[in-house]
C-alpha cells in the first residue's frame, strides 16, 4: 500500500516539475524575445481590427487600431498586461466564429445519416433496420407474427422438421409393430421427385439455385463472388414480390439470365448425367460450391415455403446425418456419386439405406422390436 502511495507522490512531483519547466520556458521566451513577441502579436491584432474597420462600425474599433499601432512602435516598453489586454480586444470581436462553427458541427453530427441519433429503434423496427445490411433476413420478416416478427406461430409452410415418429404415424407405416418397408420406400422415392434430361425441365426455384451454385462451379473462377450478389438481389426482391398471394418470396426471374449462362457450360451436362434428379443435382452442387465459401440455407430462407423438400435437402449439406425429409435425397446422392466414380451411372432410386435408418431409429426408441434374422 505504501509503495503504491509512493509512486503516486513521485508522479505528482514529475507533473509539477514539468509544469515548472513549461512556465520557465515561457518566462525565458518573454524576456529574451520580448520586443519581437509584442510587435508581431500587435501586428496580428491590427490586421484583425482592420478587417472590421468599416464606416458604419463603432468608433471604438478605430481607436483600438490607433492604440495598437502606437504600442507597436515601442514594443520594448509594453508590459505583459498591456499586451494581453490589446490582444483580447481584437480576439473578442471574432469569438462568434468558433461558436458558429461549433453549432454547425453539432447540427451536422445530429442529422448525419451515419448517426441517425433520433431514429426510433425497437424490437419491431430493429430487424427492418438490420435487413439493409443483411438481406438474408428479409424473407423471415414476412412469415411470422406481425408484431414480434418471430416464427413462433409456426405457419404450415414454415413448420419445423417432422421427426420419424410423427412421419411414421402420419403415413400409417407401423403395422402391428412392424415397419411397412415397401410403403416407406415408396414415400422416399417420391421425395426424390422426377428425373430430368434437360436443365430447362427444372422448376423456377431449382433454376435459381442452379444459377447461384453455378457462379462458383461453372464460371471458371471468374464469377465466384457473384453468388452472394445474386442471393442478395433475390432476398431484396422479397419486399415487393409475392408467391401464391403470399409476401416474402423472391422474383425468381432475376436468376433467369445467369441460369441461361451457366446451363450452357460444358460441365453442366456432366453434372446432370451424374445426378439426374434436380434435388440430388442441387444437393451435390451445393456441397461442391461450399468448398470456396459458405452458402448457408438461411440465405435462401424463402425456399422453405416454396419447396420444403429441396430446402431441407440443402439444409442437410455438410451434416453427418440428414433430416427425415431429406434422407432419400441424401442417400441417393451418395450412391450416385459412388456409381459415377466407379464408372457407372445410377438410373434407379436407391433409398434402401434410408429405410434401414428409419427402422433402426424405431427400434432404438422402442416403437418396434428388432427383426428376426432369417436362417
Amino acid at each position: 500500500m505504501s509503495a503504491t502511495q509512493g509512486k503516486r507522490d513521485d508522479m505528482g512531483l514529475v507533473y509539477l516539475g514539468m509544469l515548472g519547466l513549461a512556465a520557465g520556458f515561457c518566462w525565458f521566451m518573454w524576456y529574451s524575445s520580448h520586443a519581437d513577441i509584442v510587435y508581431y502579436g500587435l501586428k496580428l491584432a491590427w490586421y484583425q481590427l482592420s478587417a472590421l474597420d468599416w464606416p458604419f462600425m463603432p468608433d471604438a474599433i478605430r481607436r483600438w487600431k490607433q492604440e495598437v499601432a502606437y504600442l507597436a512602435m515601442r514594443p520594448a516598453t509594453v508590459s505583459f498586461d498591456q499586451f494581453l489586454s490589446m490582444m483580447n480586444r481584437a480576439g473578442y470581436l471574432f469569438v462568434w466564429i468558433p461558436i458558429l462553427l461549433a453549432i454547425r458541427g453539432i447540427k451536422l453530427a445530429v442529422k448525419h445519416k451515419a448517426n441517425l441519433t433520433r431514429r426510433k429503434v425497437t424490437v419491431q423496427t430493429l430487424p427492418w433496420i438490420m435487413s439493409n445490411h443483411s438481406p438474408a433476413i428479409i424473407p423471415s420478416l414476412y412469415y411470422g407474427d406481425k408484431d414480434t416478427l418471430l416464427l413462433n406461430v409456426d405457419p404450415e409452410e414454415h413448420r419445423s422438421s417432422i421427426n420419424p415418429e410423427e412421419w411414421v404415424e402420419q403415413h400409417g407405416l407401423l403395422v402391428n409393430g412392424v415397419l411397412d418397408r415397401e410403403r416407406c420406400r415408396a414415400l422416399f422415392v417420391a421425395d426424390l421427385g422426377q428425373p430430368v434430361k434437360s436443365l430447362d425441365e427444372m422448376k423456377p426455384q431449382e433454376k435459381a439455385l442452379f444459377a447461384i451454385f453455378g457462379t462458383r462451379l461453372l464460371a471458371d473462377g471468374k464469377d465466384g463472388g457473384k453468388a452472394q450478389d445474386l442471393l442478395d438481389a433475390l432476398n431484396r426482391s422479397c419486399h415487393k414480390h409475392t408467391w401464391n398471394g403470399k409476401k416474402g418470396y423472391p422474383d425468381l426471374s432475376i436468376a433467369n439470365k445467369p441460369f441461361a449462362k451457366y446451363a450452357q457450360h460444358p460441365e453442366a451436362q456432366r453434372w446432370l448425367e451424374k445426378h439426374p434428379y434436380p434435388r440430388t443435382l442441387l444437393h451435390a452442387m451445393h456441397k461442391a460450391a461450399q468448398g470456396s465459401g459458405k452458402l448457408p440455407s438461411s440465405h435462401f430462407r424463402w425456399l422453405k415455403g416454396m419447396d420444403r423438400g429441396l430446402w431441407y435437402t440443402l439444409n442437410t449439406t455438410g451434416r453427418k446425418t440428414p433430416f427425415l425429409e431429406s434422407a432419400a435425397v441424401f442417400t441417393q446422392t451418395l450412391w450416385e456419386d459412388f456409381a459415377f466414380d466407379s464408372g457407372y451411372r445410377l438410373t434407379e432410386p436407391h433409398v434402401d439405406d434410408a429405410v434401414d435408418g428409419v427402422e433402426a431409429y424405431l427400434i432404438k426408441v422402442g416403437l418396434m422390436a428388432p427383426r428376426k434374422n432369417k436362417e
